[in-house]
């Protein structure tokens, strides 16, 4: 955090026309901010916010893409050992997410698409697969054998920590949706703090669904429209991230939530913590 208090007048104008007079004007208008040093205490409380908040996505990313690796090498694949195995090729993978496999598998060439030397494990190639790949997958209805792929039965390996096991529960649309859903929420999160969005401005609050033909997404609140309901949506994003952590891994959830770095985004998810930053105090 920088160290506002011991600025200069000179220092604080040199500070907000870096950053820029019209992002500090957002956070003035919203947080009712009446000075550049206040709008830039609020504006280092969203940068703390966004790293705190990148930990928990970071880690979900990690865990998620193991639990879709290990569960699905077990049911497809040939190359590879136990629980990693190409699974990946013997899919009907939607045609984006088939090209991204091939740009690490394979080099563009002289025209045409050659393997790379030495060869892409799968670990290589899991490693390598961006977040918004795995939502997709849930997309897969077949395999190249033309066989259904039986997500119903698949699904409760990948959430082992789901109070819901059984097939039965997971064979409708509408609940693989709202999985989906989840795993979208974290990549838009992720998202949103890589390209450096005020992570506090945020739109309708949707339905965990998906836009289906005839079937649109409802929408259950509207657009933050002041602090409160900033950090009121933002501790609800908190929860459901870590309820997806809970459903990947119990043991990491458990963990995670009793490190510092969560403990920190959680306080800082409080009026106290905007308080403390406008005024540029020290907070935990």
């Amino acid at each position: 955090m920088l160290d506002y208090n011991n600025m200069t007048h000179q220092d604080v104008q040199a500070v907000a026309q870096a950053i820029s007079h019209a992002r500090l004007g957002s956070y003035k208008r919203y947080f009712q901010a009446i000075t550049d040093l206040e709008a830039l205490g609020l504006y280092q409380w969203n940068e703390d916010l966004r790293e705190a908040f990148a930990r928990t996505t970071d880690l979900i990313e990690v865990v998620l893409r193991n639990q879709f690796h290990a569960v699905l090498s077990q049911r497809y694949g040939q190359q590879g050992g136990v629980g990693s195995r190409d699974w990946y090729a013997c899919l009907n993978l939607p045609q984006k997410s088939s090209d991204k496999v091939l740009e690490i598998t394979h080099v563009y060439r002289g025209g045409t698409w050659r393997p790379r030397h030495p060869s892409r494990t799968p670990d290589d190639v899991v490693s390598n697969l961006t977040f918004g790949f795995w939502p997709r997958l849930l997309d897969v209805s077949t395999d190249t054998n033309h066989v259904a792929v039986p997500w119903d039965h698949i699904i409760p390996d990948i959430l082992p920590g789901h109070r819901q096991r059984a097939a039965t529960y997971w064979r409708p649309q509408a609940r693989q949706d709202a999985f989906f859903a989840r795993m979208d929420l974290c990549n838009d999160l992720r998202n949103r703090i890589a390209h450096l969005e005020p992570i506090w401005k945020l739109g309708p609050l949707k339905a965990e669904a998906r836009n289906r033909p005839g079937r649109a997404i409802q929408t259950v609140g509207g657009p933050t429209r002041n602090p409160q309901e900033s950090l009121d949506r933002l501790r609800l994003i908190d929860d459901r991230l870590i309820e997806l952590l809970q459903w990947l891994s119990p043991t990491v959830s458990r963990l995670y939530r009793q490190c510092p770095i969560h403990t920190r985004c959680v306080a800082l998810l409080t009026p106290a913590a905007l308080d403390a930053y406008r005024q540029n105090r020290p907070f935990l």
